[in-house]
């Protein structure tokens, strides 16, 4: 039984890990008051074999990091992957 849970935990690993070519990015501080932000410099890009990515977003305040498994609209396998924070205390 040791075994077996071993075996699928070591399975699950790989598939994340396979899964999941974006790394972490330099989160943009984002205020109410600003009416663009130039995300030039700020975007990663990323190519996939599928249509889709996953992305994993910043601890909660609770210190979990959870994943997103965002599909491609028409088909692509090309990303812009970036992060913005709320820098105040003011929802956006």
């Amino acid at each position: 039984m040791r075994c077996v849970r071993t075996c699928v935990a070591a399975a699950l690993i790989g598939i994340i890990a396979a899964a999941s070519p974006a790394r972490a990015v330099e989160a943009i501080s984002v205020r109410s008051d600003t009416p663009a932000i130039d995300l030039t410099d700020a975007a990663e890009r990323h190519h996939t074999d599928g249509e889709r990515i996953l992305v994993s977003a910043a601890p909660g305040a609770d210190g979990i990091i959870r994943r997103m498994d965002v599909r491609a609209r028409e088909g692509n396998n090309n990303w812009a992957v970036f992060a913005l924070a709320n820098s105040g205390d003011e929802q956006l």
